[in-house]
């Protein structure tokens, strides 16, 4: 199974945080990471990470299959957006993961309801 994790999971994962349970299963799959989930764990890590923070969050993205933003890719993520009322960079992962017939697994409210998505609701 192919899977992509939001940015949150991913932080998750790296801060080895409370809810980091719900996401150690992904990792076992076949694990796609869009650059921009790239983009948006390494700027959190630099702001909110100890020193060496963003260098251990980018060794542990870069074990993983990147997915880079394509024209084709960017088109899609903009259908997307409209389609389903998504920020940019949220966009952008659903309609990586929709191209990849990847699942998403996020515990972003604004996922939850839409096709192939395993979201992991915040109590």
């Amino acid at each position: 199974m192919k899977v992509i994790l939001d940015s949150s999971g991913w932080i998750e994962l790296l801060a080895d945080a409370g809810r980091a349970h719900f996401f150690h299963a992904a990792l076992q799959g076949e694990l796609l990471v869009p650059s921009i989930v790239r983009y948006e764990v390494v700027r959190y890590a630099l702001h909110r990470s100890p020193i060496g923070g963003a260098e251990a969050a980018t060794k542990a993205l870069r074990m993983f299959r990147e997915v880079p933003l394509d024209g084709p890719l960017a088109d899609a993520a903009a259908r997307m957006a409209s389609r389903h009322h998504l920020a940019t960079a949220d966009a952008i992962i659903y309609a990586t993961a929709q191209h990849h017939a990847a699942e998403l697994w996020t515990q972003d409210s604004h996922f939850k309801n839409l096709a192939d998505v395993r979201y992991f609701e915040k109590r």
